[in-house]
């Protein structure tokens, strides 16, 4: 049956952010949460855990790096839900730090997800999403993807390379630039947050912050309003130069 409550559908979210970003607007917002995991059992022992806390939960198998598995479970939410509400394209990986001899694939790697996978994901559910009454879409970035920053000798960021993770999310940047263009006009809200330098398994836990102090700004983006704005880039402390 579908949910009466707003449905939001978080890629990768049975770790890190994006499992707190599940439990925040499931316990906070009263969300119904597809929490989208590529690994089956990972996704339902995820999914457990929040209801297990009282939350409306349910896992979704999608692998972002898979067209027939986006397309399926595409399928599966428009049979069950018939639409979503919000979208958050979270899955993503930082490969820099792997030892390899082949830069052409850890570039098409980070892509494939970073980039491919998010985009993939939007095309397929943007039919349910044009059936919300304020259609929002938020892209997990990151301030390395800054061009502005990257060119600052001052930045903070200067001596942190990741030349493929920083090309993909500055691409990811000009995706929502661009998908917010095209569907401004028709009240939808499709932005970009980084959630700052978070303690997570992607960096080994060597962020700043904690997903707890990282959630405020994704929250915000995921429950604008028909005022709320679109095509920005915000980070914890405010915007974030493109």
């Amino acid at each position: 049956m579908s949910s009466p409550k707003q449905i939001v559908l978080i890629t990768g979210a049975n770790r890190g952010i994006g499992f707190s970003i599940a439990r925040f607007l499931a316990r906070d917002h009263s969300f119904h949460v597809l929490l989208g995991s590529r690994d089956a059992q990972r996704g339902s022992t995820a999914a457990e855990t929040l209801r297990s806390e009282g939350l409306s939960v349910e896992p979704l198998t999608i692998d972002i790096t898979d067209d027939s598995s986006i397309a399926a479970a595409a399928t599966s939410v428009s049979e069950k839900h018939g639409h979503i509400d919000v979208l958050v394209n979270n899955a993503g990986v930082l490969k820099d730090f792997e030892i390899v001899d082949d830069i052409r694939l850890r570039f098409s790697e980070t892509f494939n997800i970073n980039v491919f996978g998010g985009v993939s994901v939007l095309e397929a559910f943007l039919p349910l999403l044009s059936k919300a009454t304020v259609p929002r879409v938020v892209f997990i970035t990151s301030k390395l993807g800054s061009i502005t920053d990257r060119s600052d000798p001052k930045s903070e960021y200067e001596h942190v390379p990741c030349a493929a993770y920083r090309a993909s999310k500055t691409a990811v940047n000009m995706v929502v630039a661009h998908y917010s263009s095209v569907y401004r006009d028709k009240g939808w809200k499709i932005n970009t947050v980084c959630p700052g330098s978070v303690k997570t398994e992607i960096n080994n836990w060597t962020g700043k912050l904690t997903v707890e102090e990282a959630m405020p700004v994704i929250v915000k983006a995921c429950t604008l309003g028909a005022d709320g704005d679109t095509g920005t880039f915000n980070d914890p402390f405010g915007p974030v130069d493109w």
